[in-house]
């Protein structure tokens, strides 16, 4: 048996007395047909042997198991009996807890609970400010002072828990932080008990004091806590107050520690909360609150975030010459897009289709020379790609907002043919295929939306050109197939 056993091979045999292997022969002779049954005997001997083989390791397993249960309730046991013996010198061992069940208990009971505790605090806190405003049961001063004395409490409480529970100290410490922020900021702008110089010297060193506070217990919750949560707070303790440039002001000085401690920490993600809060913020007001008079307002606090949100972004080429992540570059690009929707609401608020066109050129222009910069100067390919594509999208729009009927298709064909060059010269794929995307726009637009406003003469230039295109480009593929696919440098 353990002879025929050495001998049969998946498909192969060895026949007798001649050392090589061969493919099994029908069976036309009694030799080969013994040779054959004995084979599937032994396939299906040794699939048995698999099948024995795992049952005995689960069993096993299951033994093992049940072994080290008994050592945990012996463990109990002699924990139970020792602190009989020995007082209180020893200490009874908790019970065995699931992983799962232990798992997702820490999880809720030392991370996201005091989490949800102190942002739900803060707000009520805001809350009950606002409704003793709005029914004056105390006056002014009292309303700071009290929000004041919350804030100073959270402080105390968090300096005394902070040796023996630091977690819960730092989300302490964040919310009487972010209390003493929206307090100082209502002070001055609703109630105007303290000058601009003061107030503001106070912004500053509260925010010095959180950066430092950040650094030191080596939380994000304290800057996630303390710094972007105090951006929400004056809108619930009041209503909002017409002076924007004061209230972005102190969203500004708010970000410059946030950024610090991004950059410092490399806490991206603090960032891009910070982020993605002061431009919704920015784009609210310049949609719905911005007038003729508050240009400059938008102007220099769209410029002044863009450029601290671009530092964070790219912070890690800039200060330490390391390679951006694709987080990086994402960061950049929402920065940008962000940038051109403020832009279209600060300066283009009548969206006459000139305005928007030519804001739409110059942050495609801005974009290509972000591009080109990545490209020639940092060699970063994917931010390169990236923007260079946010580029071309914004360029699309421009034609589509600066032109109307067959020149925009035409347009758009003779964008497609430049990409489609650049491509096949630099052997890009991501060109040609964006070439591709651009035509097949192009088509869809001629089909839904020219074929009912073009003239007959319009339908026949624009679809015998777009025809004509198309097998041009799928006659260099043909042609050049072997350059393009073997070569590509992307």
């Amino acid at each position: 048996m353990m002879l025929y056993e050495g001998l049969c091979i998946d498909g192969l045999s060895f026949g007798e007395g001649r050392g090589e292997a061969r493919p099994v022969p029908m069976p036309t002779s009694p030799v080969w047909i013994e040779e054959a049954a004995v084979c599937l005997y032994l396939r299906s001997f040794v699939s048995m042997n698999k099948e024995v083989e795992i049952k005995h390791m689960q069993e096993e397993l299951r033994q093992l198991y049940g072994q080290v249960q008994q050592q945990q309730q012996r463990i109990v046991e002699l924990h139970n009996q020792l602190v009989q013996l020995g007082g209180e010198n020893f200490k009874p061992a908790p019970k065995p807890v699931p992983a799962s069940q232990w798992i997702s208990e820490n999880f809720i009971g030392l991370r996201i609970m005091h989490l949800i505790g102190i942002v739900v605090l803060v707000i009520g806190l805001s809350i009950g400010v606002k409704y003793a405003i709005d029914r004056d049961l105390i006056s002014e001063l009292m309303r700071i002072l009290v929000a004041y004395a919350a804030g100073i409490i959270l402080f105390v409480l968090s300096v005394r828990l902070k040796k023996k529970y630091t977690g819960f100290s730092a989300i302490l410490l964040s919310g009487g932080l972010a209390s003493l922020y929206f307090t100082t900021y209502a002070a001055f702008v609703y109630y105007a008990m303290m000058p601009f110089a003061m107030a503001f010297t106070i912004m500053v060193g509260f925010t010095i004091f959180t950066v430092y506070q950040s650094i030191v217990y080596n939380r994000k919750e304290i800057a996630l806590l303390g710094l972007v949560g105090a951006y929400g707070i004056p809108f619930l303790i009041s209503q909002n107050s017409e002076r924007a440039d004061l209230f972005f002001l102190y969203i500004s000085v708010i970000n410059i520690g946030v950024i610090f401690l991004s950059i410092k920490k490399t806490w991206k993600m603090v960032a891009s909360i910070a982020q993605g809060i002061t431009w919704l913020l920015f784009i609210f007001w310049a949609a719905f609150r911005l007038d003729a008079e508050g240009q400059w307002i938008g102007f220099v606090f769209g410029g002044f975030f863009f450029l601290l949100f671009e530092a964070s972004a790219l912070s890690e080429r800039i200060f330490n010459e390391q390679k951006l992540t694709e987080a990086d570059t994402y960061h950049h690009i929402a920065n940008n897009l962000a940038l051109y929707i403020s832009a279209l609401f600060i300066f283009g608020s009548s969206f006459l289709d000139a305005d928007i066109a030519l804001i739409t050129f110059f942050l495609s222009l801005f974009a290509a020379m972000q591009a080109l910069t990545f490209y020639f100067y940092w060699k970063e390919s994917f931010a390169n790609r990236m923007t260079a594509a946010l580029s071309l999208i914004l360029f699309i729009a421009f034609i589509a907002f600066n032109w109307k009927g067959l020149t925009i298709t035409l347009l758009w064909l003779l964008t497609a043919v430049i990409l489609f060059a650049w491509g096949v010269i630099k052997r890009s794929s991501i060109a040609r295929i964006a070439s591709i995307i651009l035509m097949g726009i192009t088509l869809f637009k001629l089909v839904t939306l020219d074929s009912i406003s073009f003239s007959t003469v319009q339908k026949v230039i624009s679809y015998i050109v777009l025809g004509i295109l198309l097998l041009v480009v799928s006659y260099l593929y043909q042609r050049f197939r072997k350059q393009l696919f073997t070569e590509d440098k992307s």
